[in-house]
């Protein structure tokens, strides 16, 4: 049976400095609706704004706090586990340990995730008398929450074998102008997962955005296109997705230090190595893996790259523009990269 003070609903209003504390050593559940404030637990403290989600493991000294000069007013609830181990699956139940690990920190959810957004719109749907519905409800709010962490704590487990096959399968059916040219959602379907998760995995698998990663091709296919000591610097940032000649110099200069018209002429002079060699800091991370569709030397086999013919077996037209050009916009999605190792906790599956 339940303790009339698990599963309640709570609306607590805070003045300024004025302070909270839960009375209970279980689950805490903060929803802030209104106003600024801060929860300090230990050594953790954590900021708080509007349609942001906390969770932690109440223990003595926790406490959330209004900030200085404002009103801060939230939702709470206090959750047990252990009530609710009937509905878990005996999977969950193997992973219930390591998620309730998870929670003694602060467990904060900004307003902007999709959790946060769906879990305040359940919030606003819980029926005010404290009854068997109203703990219908915040049974829902936290199932949401938990079955975020059991995913999370599940794909933790799994590794990244499942995704590198998944990966490799996919890559080998991309050609380098599809990479290159498909908009992010539309890669997204290629890859059988939402934009979101994609940049996820492209950030877990290869340490970056897909933008970032497209960027970072673009500019290695101008500098194999570079090679060719006659090649005009207007047609090369042209092939590679540049509709702005100045936008190409600056991303060009920012990645690897000089401008394309030098890099172009200290190749023909032999000062600079033709084309990025896998291993050091010029190298395609899709190339270290060997899934690079653009450059048809594999990995540590020493011969030269080229661009790779599309699937018609035709070459890319060096008078081809791409349909999704890049544009001043796009910089804000580019830094200049380094390829740190692989991570290995983020499964493919969205």
């Amino acid at each position: 049976m339940f303790d009339q003070n698990y599963f309640a609903l709570r609306l607590v209003r805070l003045k300024s400095s004025e302070e909270w504390s839960p009375q209970k050593e279980d689950l805490c559940f903060v929803f802030p609706k209104g106003g600024l404030g801060q929860c300090v637990n230990g050594a953790a403290t954590q900021r708080l704004a509007p349609g942001d989600i906390l969770i932690w493991e109440g223990a003595p000294g926790g406490r959330v706090t209004a900030s200085k000069g404002a009103e801060m007013v939230f939702w709470s609830f206090f959750v047990r586990l252990e009530h609710l181990l009937p509905l878990f699956g005996s999977e969950e139940i193997s992973l219930l340990q390591e998620v309730t690990d998870n929670f003694k920190g602060l467990k904060y959810f900004p307003a902007s995730s999709a959790l946060a957004l769906k879990c305040h719109r359940l919030i606003e749907e819980v029926p005010s008398q404290p009854d068997l519905e109203q703990r219908s409800h915040l049974l829902r709010v936290a199932a949401a929450v938990l079955s975020e962490e059991f995913r999370t704590t599940h794909h933790q487990r799994v590794g990244l074998g499942q995704v590198e096959e998944r990966i490799i399968r996919v890559f080998e059916q991309l050609s380098a102008d599809q990479l290159l040219d498909l908009s992010v959602g539309e890669l997204a379907a290629k890859f059988g997962c939402s934009r979101r998760h994609l940049n996820r995995l492209f950030h877990q698998y290869f340490g970056f955005s897909v933008g970032a990663l497209r960027m970072e091709m673009r500019l290695l296919k101008a500098v194999s296109l570079l090679r060719d000591a006659n090649a005009k610097v207007i047609n090369v940032a042209a092939q590679c997705g540049f509709n702005h000649l100045g936008l190409f110099n600056t991303c060009f200069k920012k990645r690897f230090g000089v401008s394309p018209g030098r890099w172009r002429k200290h190749t023909a002079q032999g000062k600079i190595r033709p084309a990025p060699a896998p291993g050091d800091d010029t190298a395609c991370p899709l190339q270290i893996k060997g899934l690079c569709p653009m450059f048809a030397g594999a990995p540590g086999s020493g011969l030269p790259l080229a661009p790779k013919a599309s699937p018609s077996g035709k070459a890319p037209s060096s008078t081809t523009v791409p349909d999704k050009n890049v544009s001043p916009q796009s910089t804000e999605h580019y830094v200049p990269l380094t390829y740190p190792k692989a991570s290995n906790t983020m499964p493919l599956s969205a």
